[in-house]
């Protein structure tokens, strides 16, 4: 009996500390930021963004489109930043921002995050601005290399 409590101890503390060294493991990859337009009612709304990766790295080119929304974006142009974080470990190549991302769940008052869904390690966090009603009602956006510089 002692053994077993001993067994069942060690993988709760081996389980925390795989998920304390996960948590800490996650950096500041860059900034995306990212130029909304509304269009009329029958277009969702496109997006045109920029990733300038910390530290050195050249700026990415992306577009996208807004796929999710709990309201209405405002109209005309609207311009959002997020804060991309991912593993600290990790290289960042060219196009790493393609794909989807879903809000994630969250509490009230918290800022709102978008996971990636092909790559979860990547997450989209917003940053405050004149744009920040927008941030809230995003509940998903889809992201799609279009340049790097040569």
């Amino acid at each position: 009996m002692r053994y077993r409590s001993l067994i069942v101890a060690s993988v709760i503390g081996l389980t925390t500390a795989t998920v304390a060294s996960a948590e800490q493991a996650r950096t500041n990859l860059g900034v995306l930021t990212c130029t909304v337009v509304n269009p009329a009612k029958d277009e969702g709304p496109k997006m045109t963004c920029g990733f300038k990766p910390a530290g050195s790295g050249a700026e990415e080119k992306y577009s996208g489109n807004v796929r999710g929304s709990e309201q209405d974006l405002p109209s005309g142009k609207v311009v959002l930043v997020w804060t991309v974080v991912g593993p600290a470990d990790g290289k960042i190549g060219a196009g790493i921002l393609s794909q989807r991302y879903i809000k994630a769940k969250g509490t009230s008052g918290e800022v709102p995050m978008l996971v990636g869904e092909k790559n979860p390690a990547i997450v989209l966090q917003s940053e405050t601005n004149n744009g920040s009603a927008a941030y809230a009602s995003i509940t998903q956006i889809e992201l799609e290399l279009t340049g790097t510089p040569a």
